[in-house]
């Protein structure tokens, strides 16, 4: 897996929000290395700008579970997270 992720930045009077396009990563992984003709790599480093706080969290709202996938393996850390959290 990729790294994902989602950064919003404020930019005079705007906000830019960059993410991680989870689909162009699958198809950068699905290329066909094997031959000499493979699709071209894309960057999925996607950049979106939005004119108000209001517009961004809409974006966020139906993106985020798109562009923060929830990870499907246990980590080391998973122990340690929960005991500072004090569950």
């Amino acid at each position: 897996m990729g790294y994902n992720s989602i950064r919003i930045e404020r930019e005079r009077d705007k906000f830019c929000v960059h993410a991680t396009d989870p689909e162009i990563e699958k198809k950068n992984r699905e290329r066909d290395k094997s031959s000499d003709c493979c699709a071209p790599w894309s960057d999925p480093s996607v950049e979106y700008q939005f004119d108000t706080k209001e517009q961004v969290l809409a974006f966020l709202e139906k993106a985020i579970d798109i562009a923060l996938p929830q990870d499907d393996y246990s980590s080391a850390f998973d122990k340690i997270a929960k005991e500072a959290q004090g569950k």
